[in-house]
């Protein structure tokens, strides 16, 4: 039986970091897990368009299945409901799930604000906070939410281990 738990959220909401601090509670409990960061299996110049990243998590994705109980943490935007579609498509699995991560607006500016090296990516981060604040598809993306404001991470990492029944 295999799982995939997408992180899916804003900009600056916490998704790379919980990912990390949510395997290694898996780790500590000694369940099969892994962390396929989107970002990282689609970095090329220039850019092969927004399927990329999925296309290649689909031709890796059977190896990540045959693993007994494997729990896969991907941290990610959706998109739109087409790209949730196409995202089930590239990993089938017993149950897959997308919890939200939600912070305040000041909060997840402050975030990528802080992180980004300069003005021209901190602009652009902004953008797409304003993006994705404008959204009114994430009720039908999500399966459940978590807030990753005020509070420890390690916290926001067990409400989603808890709400996902892992």
């Amino acid at each position: 039986m295999s799982e995939v738990l997408v992180l899916h959220g804003s900009p600056g909401s916490g998704k790379s970091t919980l990912a990390g601090v949510i395997a290694e509670l898996l780790r500590v409990e000694g369940k099969a897990h892994a962390v396929i960061d989107l970002d990282e299996i689609s970095l090329i110049f220039p850019s092969p368009g927004r399927d990329f990243a999925l296309r290649n998590l689909g031709a890796i994705w059977p190896h990540y299945a045959a693993v007994p109980g494997l729990r896969l943490i991907v941290p990610s935007v959706i998109a739109d409901e087409a790209e949730l579609v196409a995202f089930r498509a590239a990993v089938p699995c017993d149950r897959f799930l997308v919890c939200e991560l939600t912070a305040p607006r000041p909060v997840l500016e402050e975030r990528v604000t802080a992180r980004e090296p300069n003005e021209f990516w901190r602009d652009r981060l902004r953008y797409f906070l304003d993006l994705f604040g404008s959204r009114t598809d994430l009720d039908r993306i999500r399966d459940f939410e978590v807030s990753t404001h005020d509070r420890p991470v390690g916290d926001a990492a067990r409400e989603v281990i808890a709400k996902a029944g892992w």
